[in-house]
This record gives C-alpha cells, sequence and structure tokens, in this order.
C-alpha cells in the first residue's frame, strides 16, 4: 500500500485528470454540436490501489462531481433542442411540393 503522502499526490492526480477530462467533455460536446469530430471517453473507475479519497480532497471532489453534473444536464439540454430542430426539420421536407414558398419559423 503507497505511503499516506504518495497516495495523497496519487489522488491529486487523479482528480487533475478527472478535471482535465470535464473540460476535454465540454469541448468535445461543443464539437459535436458543430458537426466536427470528437474522442470519445472511456468509462472511469476508481483506483482500487489507492484506498479512500483523503479527507481533505472530498471537497474538491464534490465540485468535480457538481462540474459534471452540470455538464451532463448541457449536454441532455443540447439534444433535446437539436430534436426539436431536426423534428421541424423533418416536417417540412415531409410536406407536399408546393409552388408557393414555404417558410420556417425558427424564433417563435
Amino acid at each position: 500500500m503507497p505511503r499516506q503522502s504518495s497516495r495523497h499526490d496519487e489522488w491529486l492526480e487523479v482528480l487533475n485528470q478527472l478535471e482535465t477530462s470535464l473540460g476535454s467533455g465540454a469541448r468535445d460536446a461543443v464539437l459535436a454540436a458543430a458537426g466536427e469530430r470528437f474522442s470519445t471517453g472511456v468509462q472511469w473507475r476508481a483506483p482500487e490501489h489507492l484506498g479512500q479519497l483523503p479527507p481533505d480532497l472530498e471537497e474538491r471532489a464534490r465540485s468535480l462531481l457538481a462540474g459534471q453534473l452540470e455538464l451532463i444536464r448541457e449536454i441532455e439540454d443540447a439534444r433535446r433542442s437539436a430534436s426539436v430542430h431536426l423534428a421541424a426539420v423533418r416536417n417540412i421536407l415531409s410536406t407536399k411540393h408546393t409552388e408557393h414558398a414555404v417558410y420556417l419559423d425558427v424564433a417563435g
């Protein structure tokens, strides 16, 4: 089992990596919304060899979790918005051809 200070330092590195991936997740969501390529993340698992998170890092871990939950909410909101837009486009595409102009009210 790692020494106490080594374990603490390793937990700091784990939190640093998770915070970096949170920023990457936000960037990837923006790229996906713009139709660009993005890398998919991997499922994270707590490192078992480090033992329990040190108490002095709990607040940082809670803040990280709050950031992750906020990113999830933003991505879900963007997905719902894209779904509404896609439904509107599909509705327009399914209309019969006409010689009259067809307009889409995107504001209301």
